[in-house]
Formats: structure tokens, C-alpha cells, sequence
């Protein structure tokens, strides 16, 4: 069953966006009696289509699910090139993932600056959107602005974990932390292209940050988020 999540207007009345309506009646051609999700700030409600035009639909029942997981995962990813970025959004959402937060760090080479951040975090958040109806998500991830690397001091986190190459931390080392971060806020960093830098370490470090191997193998970044979520969902589901 096809899930959109909504909004409530003052009167706190379900709000379907334009978009999603067209989807509705355009894209899977739903017809009267057919039924969908809706999510509303983690509230799931089943509904039915009652008219076309004008759209109109009824609650039929309300549902009780848990898909989120079992803590909180924050993802601070330094900005990759090209259209990296994208796929990673997707892919944290899927993986259970409730915040992001981006970058501009040293080894950046595409930033977000003031004159293109409002393009680029209205398509992000329609790919948060997208992929969260699309894996069922009881909630929505949250996108937050894009930072400097020194601003990571205000994001506080039971865990705090830092992915780098040049560590002492082994995969042992990374299997006996995982149980322990259940029911936990935890952060995690992932550097761009080039990885984090020795000033942006020493930053980390000064924060309370742990660092991580993620094997004998260099990932691209790309590969280093999925890589690393896809282990903590593995612990908190």
C-alpha cells in the first residue's frame, strides 16, 4: 500500500501536498475505494479514496507500527562531488537514519554555500520524502543545515564516531562497540573525498570523538556511510 506522509494545518486537519494528490490520481491512477497511507508526524492512518475530483478521502482505521529503530542515528557527512550526496540521503533514510547533517569540510570540493543552499535542501528533502514512504518510515528523517566542521561541538551524542583510515581501531574493536549503542543518541562522521583532515581529527578528537575502522579497505565515502549504517541498523533493530 502506497505510504505519504502529511502534515496537520491550525485546525489540525490531515494536509496532502499537491504533489502527492497528483501522484495519487496521475501516477498510480487510483480509483474510488482504493486505499492509502497516510503518515502523520508518526501517526499512520489507512485511508480510502472516496472522490476524484474534487479529491476527497476518508480515515478508515489507524494503525500502531514501530519501523524506526531502536536509538538515534545522526549522520554528519562531509560534502562528496557530484551527485554522491543524493544517494547517500537515499540510502541513510532506508537505513534507519533520523538525522543529516552536512559538511563544507577542508577536503569538500563541491560546497553548499548561501547563494545555492535552498535549491539543493528543498531536493534533498523531497529524496528524504521519497525515501522514507518508499521504505515505510514510521517518522521522517530530519535534514539539517549545513554546517563548518568546527560546529560539530553542537550535536552531543551518547556515541560519538569518527571514520578513519589511520587508526589503532580494529573490526574486533568496532564488533564489541555496536551492541552497546542500542537505546543511544549516536554520531557518526564520514569524510568526503580525501577523507577527514588532521586539524578537522584534532577538532573531533577535542569533542570527544572516537575513532573507527571500517576494515583494511579503503571506501569511498559513498560506501563508508551505507557501510557503517547498515551495521548500526543491523544492532538497533
Amino acid at each position: 500500500m502506497q505510504r505519504y506522509f502529511a502534515t496537520l494545518d491550525n485546525e489540525k486537519n490531515i494536509v496532502i501536498n499537491d504533489d502527492d494528490i497528483f501522484h495519487i490520481l496521475k501516477v498510480m491512477r487510483m480509483k474510488i475505494g482504493e486505499k492509502f497511507e497516510i503518515n502523520v508526524d508518526g501517526d499512520l492512518k489507512i485511508a480510502k479514496l472516496t472522490s476524484l475530483s474534487p479529491f476527497k478521502y476518508e480515515v478508515v482505521e489507524e494503525k500502531d507500527e514501530k519501523h524506526e529503530l531502536n536509538g538515534y542515528v545522526r549522520l554528519l557527512y562531509c560534502l562528496p562531488k557530484g551527485d554522491k550526496i543524493d544517494l547517500v540521503i537515499q540510502k541513510a533514510v532506508e537505513l534507519g537514519c533520523n538525522e543529516i547533517v552536512l559538511i563544507n569540510s577542508e577536503r569538500s570540493i563541491a560546497k553548499i554555500t548561501s547563494e545555492n543552499k535552498a535549491k539543493k535542501l528543498l531536493r534533498f528533502n523531497k529524496i528524504i520524502k521519497e525515501a522514507s514512504e518508499q521504505s515505510k518510515r514510521s517518522k521522517l528523517c530530519v535534514l539539517k543545515d549545513v554546517i563548518e566542521f568546527k560546529e560539530i561541538a553542537n550535536y552531543p551524542a551518547d556515541y560519538s564516531l569518527i571514520a578513519y583510515e589511520n587508526t589503532d581501531f580494529t573490526s574486533q574493536d568496532l564488533i564489541e562497540l555496536l551492541p552497546k549503542l542500542k537505546n543511544k543518541t549516536i554520531n557518526v562522521i564520514v569524510g568526503a573525498e580525501g577523507g577527514i583532515s588532521k586539524s578537522e581529527l584534532e577538532i573531533a578528537k577535542k569533542t570527544k570523538y572516537q575513532e573507527i575502522s571500517l576494515g583494511k579497505r579503503i571506501l569511498r565515502s559513498e560506501t563508508a556511510c551505507i557501510f557503517i549504517l547498515s551495521l548500526i541498523s543491523l544492532y538497533l533493530d
